[in-house]
C-alpha cells in the first residue's frame, strides 16, 4: 500500500461543476482531515461557484496537465468529476503525476481504458477509490453486515432499484444526450448505484448478464430504462430495475435480499428483517447519513491510514463490465423504442 500521508491531505477537484457540489459538503463537513486547495475547470462560473462553497481554494486551473505540473509539491490527491468521457484521461494523468484518485462513477467508459487504469494505478503505487457513494447508505452497510453474520442463511434473490422521473430535450441533457461522452444511458449513470450495490451485497463474482431496454422520457441518443437479470458463482440470482421515465414501484424497496433463513429489505435509513415463517418484518430506522460526506471522510482515512479503499478499482472495473455486458445483451432495443407524443 501507498504510504501513510500525514497531516491534513490537500485535494483539487479536477470538474468543480454538477457532482462536485455534492463532493464539497463532504470537505467541509472533514474539513480536519481533508481540504480543496485547487480547482481545474473551463468554466470559470463553475470555479467561482465551488471556490465560494469551500472557502479553502488557493489555486485554479483550465488545465489539469499544467496543474499537475505546477502543483506537484502541494496537492496528494484529486477529485475527478468530470463528464464520463474524460474521467479515464485525467485518470492517467493525474497517477503518472503520483496523485492519489477519487473518481466519480463510472471509473471510464470502455474495458479497454478500464484495464490502463489498473496498470497505471498499480505502476504508481497510488490509492484510487471508486465514488460509489451508496455503499455507505445505511441500510445497504446493514444489509452487508447481517448477510455476512448468517441472519438469513445462504442468499438465494436480490433485487436492487434506483427510479426517479425526469424528462427533457436532448438540449437539457447536455453531454449525458450522447453515446459518445455518456457512455451509454441510464445504466450507465443512475443506475450505476444499484449496479455496485447489487454486486456488494451479493460478495461473488457475476457469471452472467442479460438485459432489457427502453427509451419513453428522454431525447438522449441511450435507454432512460434498464431491467438487468444477473447469475453469481454462488448460485444467487440479481435483479437491478433503474429507469428516469418511472419512480420506484409501489411498495418496493432500494433493496430486497432473499435467503434461506428469511429476507431483508429496505430504502435509505430503514430496513427490515423477516425471518422465514414469521408473518411480520422487524423494523430498524437509523441515523440519516449524508452519503457523500461519509464517501469523503473515507477516502481520507484510507489515505491517512495506509489502508485500501472499500471500493478500488476492481470493483469500478468489475461494476462497468456489468453494465456494458448489459447494454451488448439488449442491443436493438432501439428499434422499438419511442417516445412518448
Amino acid at each position: 500500500m501507498p504510504a501513510k500521508i500525514q497531516g491534513v491531505v490537500r485535494v483539487a477537484i479536477i470538474g468543480p461543476g454538477g457532482i462536485s457540489g455534492a463532493h464539497a459538503r463532504g470537505y467541509l463537513k472533514h474539513a480536519d482531515k481533508i481540504k480543496v486547495l485547487a480547482l481545474c475547470d473551463i468554466n470559470k462560473a463553475n470555479m467561482h461557484k465551488r471556490a465560494e462553497q469551500l472557502g479553502t481554494v488557493q489555486w485554479q486551473y483550465k488545465d489539469w496537465k499544467r496543474m499537475l505540473k505546477e502543483l506537484k509539491d502541494e496537492i496528494d490527491a484529486v477529485d475527478i468529476c468530470l463528464p464520463h468521457h474524460l474521467h479515464a484521461p485525467a485518470i492517467f494523468d493525474s497517477a503518472a503525476a503520483g496523485k492519489h484518485i477519487l473518481c466519480e462513477k463510472p471509473m471510464c467508459i470502455s474495458l479497454k481504458e478500464a484495464d490502463r487504469i489498473a496498470a497505471a494505478v498499480k505502476k504508481a503505487g497510488i490509492t484510487y477509490m471508486s465514488a460509489h457513494n451508496q455503499l455507505f447508505m445505511p441500510v445497504v452497510q446493514e444489509a452487508k453486515r447481517l448477510i455476512e453474520a448468517g441472519e438469513i442463511g445462504r442468499v438465494y434473490w436480490l433485487r436492487s432499484q434506483d427510479c426517479f422521473i425526469v424528462a427533457g430535450a436532448r438540449k437539457q441533457w447536455g453531454w449525458r444526450a450522447s453515446f459518445k461522452t455518456q457512455g451509454g444511458g441510464e445504466l450507465i449513470d443512475t443506475g450505476y448505484h444499484p449496479t455496485y450495490r447489487m454486486i456488494h451485497l451479493a460478495g461473488a463474482a457475476v457469471v452472467d448478464v442479460k438485459a432489457q431496454m427502453g427509451r419513453f422520457n428522454n431525447e438522449i441518443d441511450g435507454e432512460d430504462m434498464a431491467s438487468v437479470s444477473m447469475r453469481f458463482a454462488n448460485g444467487a440470482i440479481g435483479e437491478i430495475f433503474t429507469s428516469w421515465a418511472v419512480n420506484l414501484p409501489h411498495d418496493t424497496h432500494h433493496i430486497h435480499i432473499i435467503g434461506e433463513k428469511g429476507e431483508i429489505f429496505g430504502s435509505n435509513d430503514t430496513l427490515y428483517l423477516k425471518p422465514k415463517g414469521f408473518q411480520q418484518a422487524a423494523k430498524r430506522d437509523f441515523s440519516p447519513v449524508e452519503t457523500f460526506e461519509a464517501e469523503i471522510s473515507h477516502f481520507a482515512d484510507c489515505l491517512r491510514e495506509g489502508k485500501r479503499p472499500m471500493h478500488s478499482v476492481e470493483e469500478g472495473r468489475t461494476v462497468l463490465e456489468v453494465i456494458l455486458k448489459a447494454a451488448q445483451s439488449a442491443q436493438g432495443w432501439q428499434k422499438t423504442a419511442v417516445l412518448k407524443q
